[in-house]
């Protein structure tokens, strides 16, 4: 039995900054192990060349580097279906609890809670946050407290609650120090899973203000560099 540790589940949050799970993890008693799990169940679906699947590679990589260099910790990638891999990571490690941010597509909603009975088995807490999100779906509802069906009353209801209670920042990179002293954590490759390096690259996002300022008159026009790009990076959480 290793070390006691919190562990932090990467999904859609790849990010390091801002991250709302990570932060609560990171103030935990514990060190924390970040881990990324390249699901089975989604991966077996897609062509082997797929872009998205690059991309994330890509991303977690850039992301171990960085811990490595700066706090002397890691990423633990593995391939598998999620509850196989917690199996795994119950008999390797002490797990004091685990973190992550919530994500709502059906599947996910079914497999977290499957690894949360399967947690549970071993008296182990399962956290999750809001985190893609600045409202979930309870939090933006009509005075009776039923859904909004017809957009704009919803959309009037959204921007008053977001004047009424703005957003918070969890500042997530003030605290990597308090990861694992282990940089040394398993990790995968592209070919070893039944991939290989997709031709289409995921281009970086645009925010600057000349292109927000001439968005509305660019945006519509394709010979014209007029879009943000943000559209992976917000799927996948490479910005709060």
């Amino acid at each position: 039995m290793s070390q006691k540790v919190s562990v932090f589940w990467f999904r859609r949050d790849l990010r390091l900054e801002d991250n709302h799970a990570l932060f609560q993890a990171l103030g935990s008693e514990d060190p924390v192990l970040p881990i990324f799990i390249f699901d089975a169940n989604i991966l077996s679906e897609l062509p082997e060349d797929d872009a998205r699947v690059t991309f994330l590679m890509q991303r977690l990589q850039a992301l171990r580097s960085r811990l490595q260099t700066e706090v002397g910790s890691s990423i633990g990638m593995y391939h598998g279906k999620p509850a196989e891999v917690f199996e795994t990571l119950l008999k390797q490690w002490d797990i004091a609890a685990v973190y992550t941010n919530r994500d709502y597509e059906p599947y996910a909603k079914d497999r977290d809670q499957k690894i949360e009975a399967l947690l549970e088995q071993h008296k182990i807490p399962f956290h999750h946050y809001k985190d893609q999100v600045i409202f979930e779906k309870d939090e933006v509802v009509k005075d009776d407290g039923d859904p909004y069906v017809v957009y704009t009353p919803f959309m009037r209801k959204w921007k008053e609650t977001f004047e009424q209670k703005g957003y918070s920042r969890f500042p997530s990179e003030e605290k990597l120090a308090n990861l694992i002293s282990k940089s040394d954590l398993p990790t995968i490759d592209l070919e070893e899973m039944g991939f290989r390096t997709s031709d289409i690259e995921v281009p970086d996002y645009n925010l600057s203000a000349e292109l927000i300022s001439g968005y509305e008159d660019t945006r519509n026009i394709p010979s014209k560099e007029g879009t943000s790009r943000l559209g992976p990076h917000l799927r996948f959480g490479t910005l709060s």
